[in-house]
């Protein structure tokens, strides 16, 4: 019984600890997130340059860079 009782409490924890997250309509605070790249460049008439001629960017994440963002998110949300 008493396991039932703790298991029964840890997800009435849970619950109430999801719920004052989401209050605010799910918004929480957490690390600024960094600036959205500036839009590519338009060309407004095309000359018949094919699409596979264009340069093409490379979308790669920087791992440390969101691992520590994660960690200072982390550690802001248990504080």
């Amino acid at each position: 019984m008493s396991k039932l009782t703790r298991f029964f409490g840890t997800c009435l924890l849970i619950a109430s600890i999801s719920a004052v997250a989401f209050a605010d309509g799910g918004s929480v605070q957490g690390p600024p997130a960094p600036p959205p790249p500036p839009p590519g460049q338009c060309v407004a008439d095309s000359t018949g340059q094919d699409a596979s001629t264009q340069p093409t960017q490379e979308s790669s994440v920087d791992v440390a860079t969101a691992v520590d963002m994660l960690a200072n998110w982390l550690a802001l949300a248990i504080l």
